[in-house]
């Protein structure tokens, strides 16, 4: 009778911890690709800064981890909701890795030399759902800004003045 019930609610142990694994995959893909593409141009330094994040977060070899990408980026697109890859980061992660994540999506938002306000409010949203606390995410904005690339510009920053 157990074993009639389990079948039915679809109990299936060893399998959840296999496809656990291809999830999270999936998961931090998806992010660092929604990442990549928020600030309406993916540019090769962003796709070299997500699979380093894929390769340090999750030690996955450079070629699977531009395969995650590639995938991700052909369904970021379609992407309607982050409650997926969300709590799936969520379970698997602990504060300390979520964190890590954060700091990568940083990473990730300067890697072009440009913080556009969009990035910015992903990376935000994104830390609030993970329940990354707010001074661990300006933390990690700044260790992601001392390793961007010099011409880095503040959010909102605009244009400079024309002396006159």
């Amino acid at each position: 009778m157990l074993k009639a019930l389990k079948a039915l609610l679809g109990d299936s142990s060893g399998q959840d911890d296999r496809d656990g694994g291809a999830e999270l995959r999936a998961a931090v893909a998806t992010l660092l690709a929604e990442m990549a593409r928020m600030d309406s141009g993916v540019k090769p330094e962003e796709l070299a800064a997500c699979r380093a994040a894929l390769a340090d977060l999750l030690r996955v070899p450079d070629a699977e981890a531009g395969e995650l990408i590639d995938t991700a980026r052909g369904k970021s697109g379609r992407l309607t909701s982050y409650f997926g890859p969300v709590s799936a980061i969520n379970r698997a992660f602990s504060m300390a890795q979520r964190v890590r994540l954060i700091e990568h999506l940083w990473r990730v938002a300067y890697a072009d030399g440009d913080l556009d306000p969009y990035e910015d409010h992903l990376v935000r949203k994104l830390s609030a759902l993970l329940y990354v606390p707010h001074i661990d995410l300006m933390l990690g904005r700044q260790r992601a800004r001392r390793t961007a690339p010099a011409e880095t510009t503040p959010v909102g920053s605009g244009t400079p003045p024309v002396p006159g």
